[in-house]
């Protein structure tokens, strides 16, 4: 997932920048403008397990800022361990490694892994655009990730309403374990798993549990799989998007 990013006063902070002749100039030139956007009173986060959630909720306007698990692959158990450890293995750059091209599924995709996640979990790539262990920039940006997300977890008085998306099963104990980790933050926290079931003939929501006043557990059956950003068929990601919009629009009682 491309990172977003409001640049700074003057020509790489205008709008036109981003866009046309300037866009193409600014990405040509390898030109990044830092992101400002931070975290508020009340904030919607994605904790994976890639992309495709962080992008929905950027979609229908609920991402304010950029988190550290945006533009990763992962899996419950090592944003638990990230939560956990207030990511310092995470960000332990002695533990970031670039794929080499040879492995790669492509020369710009599947670019980087951590040791750690690799060995514990079986994860052979976490970074797939970007690459932290060789590109200052990419760290920084990581580093800038987890930062805000220290900072609303940090907020008393906060809210966090998290999201987490997977196609490949999630645990129940291993989204309470999510919980678990979030439940001693200054600000309050609720936790969404949308599971995704890919195969079935028509969309529907075929599981709705709330184990935990903070938890809220989702299976949504879809006859297409994800594909990059989205479901692959569009007609069934537009349903995706209008679940998720309907119950972001309902204050989880955790958080009220």
């Amino acid at each position: 997932m491309r990172r977003d990013g409001e640049g700074p006063p003057g020509l790489l902070g205008t709008g036109l920048f981003g866009t046309g002749l300037l866009g193409t100039l600014r990405r040509r030139l390898g030109l990044r403008g830092p992101d400002r956007r931070e975290p508020g009173a009340f904030n919607h986060v994605s904790l994976g397990s890639n992309c495709q959630m962080a992008h929905a909720l950027k979609r229908l306007g609920l991402r304010g800022w950029s988190g550290p698990f945006d533009w990763v692959f992962t899996l419950p158990p090592m944003v638990r361990d990230c939560l956990a450890d207030d990511f310092r293995a995470f960000t332990d750059r002695a533990q970031l490694e670039t794929i080499p091209l040879s492995e790669r599924e492509g020369p710009d995709i599947t670019r980087g892994r951590h040791r750690l996640y690799r060995e514990r979990y079986g994860l052979d790539c976490i970074f797939n655009h970007h690459d932290p262990a060789a590109d200052d920039a990419d760290f920084a940006f990581l580093q800038a990730g987890v930062r805000r997300l220290r900072a609303a977890r940090a907020l008393a008085g906060g809210r966090n309403r998290y999201w987490l998306m997977s196609h490949l099963h999630v645990a129940p104990a291993e989204a309470a374990a999510l919980c678990d980790a979030l439940a001693g933050d200054a600000a309050r926290s609720h936790l969404t798993v949308i599971q995704l079931l890919p195969g079935t003939a028509t969309v529907r929501v075929a599981g709705r549990a709330e184990p935990r006043p903070d938890l809220l557990h989702i299976t949504l059956e879809t006859p297409s799989a994800p594909v990059g950003l989205r479901l692959a068929d569009p007609a069934d990601d537009a349903r995706l998007l209008d679940l998720i919009r309907a119950e972001a629009a309902c204050n989880p009682a955790h958080l009220d």
